[in-house]
Formats: C-alpha cells, structure tokens, sequence
C-alpha cells in the first residue's frame, strides 16, 4: 500500500508513542530487571505484586508487594510507582531475598509497601524517568471529545538537564514539526519530573508568545526550536 503524508506522520507519533515506553526501566546498569508478571496478592486486595526477572533465568525472579495507594488513600501514578519500585529492587539484597517467604511458583516475595510509601515521601527521580514525564502528556491518545492540539512526534535528551521534544498538530501532515526544550532539573539542580504546565500552557504560547522564545540554532529535525526553561522557572 501507499502512504499519504498524513498517515505517514501518524507512523511517526506512533512511533515516538511505542518507544517511548522504552525510555525507562525498572533497574538501571549491568543488572536490569524486567517484569515477569503481575498479580494480586492472594491476601492483599490493597497491593499489586510485581515480579522482575534478569530476562535469562528463572530463577533470578524476585516478587515485590508494593501498594496500590499512598498514605493519604490517593493512587500513585505508574510512572512514580516504576520509580519507586526500581529503588527497591535495587536496594534489596540477596539475604534478602534469601529470607522472602515463596509464592505457589517458589518465587521470593518482599512487601516492599513501607519503602514505596517512603520514596513517595522524599522521591529520588533519575533522568530518564524525567525525559519520560516530559513527554508522555503529549503522546496518550486524545479523549473523542477532546481532540489532540499537539502530537508528540519525537524527542531527545539534550543533556543531563534538558530535553528537546518534537511537536506538531495531527493536521500537520508532512511539515516538520517544531522543538521545545524543556528543563529535567529544578532549581536545586535535583531531578524533576511532571512539567504538567507544559502541555496545559504551550497552545496559549502557540498564539503568540511563544515567537520570543524562537532559539537561534539549527536543528534539522525540525523547522524551529524553542526554550521554555526560562519561562518555566519563572526567572
């Protein structure tokens, strides 16, 4: 079949959507984990069990009890969950793990509900985890009633402080999308995730506004490019 140049830049969210999913993972370094399975715990309806593997051998597996609610009763979001969980995995030992009780498949369990709720206290976010914030508002799929006035169409880090995403409007077609660059880090210079304000002020700033922020550079990926990371921090 033939493309047009409107499902061809369909293709292109599509696939900045997909790998997008990619950018973080549950464990960092030489001893990632993946996820095996998830369930309930047999008596836990307030818990989720999130078993990790190496993706090699089975019986690297380790299940983590971790709670579906923080301690104020409100859900915790995926991606503050993945954060919390890979803390965790990190920090367990092999005594350990060693000491777990086992589930029906002789997996280790650890009720990892005390550490989460701790991280979600005083969260220890790394980079990707704030490259993945940035830019997933842009690439879920619009409500029917609420079509999609950005489309996320790719991006990248630029640095250990700053991301560059790559948006147009699903009426785009074949023109090239235009860039943001978006802050990783507060003021602090600790990492940051969650720039909401982003996708709810950038249509406002497209009217008019956001023509001041236009960086001199050149960047084929796009047509122009624009830096918010002053305006976000308000300085």
């Amino acid at each position: 079949m033939t493309w047009d140049a409107r499902g061809l830049s369909e293709l292109q969210a599509q696939l900045a959507h997909d790998m997008l999913s990619h950018v973080t993972a549950v464990t960092f370094g030489p001893d990632a984990r993946l996820v095996r399975g998830v369930m309930t715990p047999p008596d836990r309806l307030d818990a989720g069990r999130i078993v990790l593997w190496d993706g090699q051998r089975l019986d690297s597996s380790v299940a983590f009890d971790v709670p579906l609610t923080d301690t104020h009763g409100e859900n915790i979001p995926p991606g503050d969950l993945a954060s919390a969980l890979r803390d965790v995995a990190t920090d367990c030992s092999g005594r350990d793990i060693e000491a777990a009780p086992r589930d029906a498949f002789g997996i280790p369990v650890i009720d990892a509900s005390a550490a989460v709720h701790a991280f979600l206290d005083e969260p220890r976010f790394k980079v990707p985890d704030a490259l993945y914030a940035a830019a997933a508002p842009f690439s879920l799929s619009p409500e029917p009633e609420e079509p999609a006035e950005l489309r996320l169409r790719g991006f990248v880090l630029l640095d250990e402080a700053t991301c560059r995403l790559y948006l147009d409007t699903p009426e785009s077609q074949n023109a090239p999308p235009f860039g943001i660059d978006l802050p990783l880090r507060d003021e602090k210079g600790a990492v940051a995730v969650g720039v909401t304000a982003v996708h709810t002020a950038l249509p406002v700033l497209l009217l008019g506004e956001l023509e001041r922020m236009r960086k001199d550079v050149h960047d084929p990926y796009c047509h122009a490019v624009y830096d918010v990371t002053e305006w976000l921090s308000g300085s």
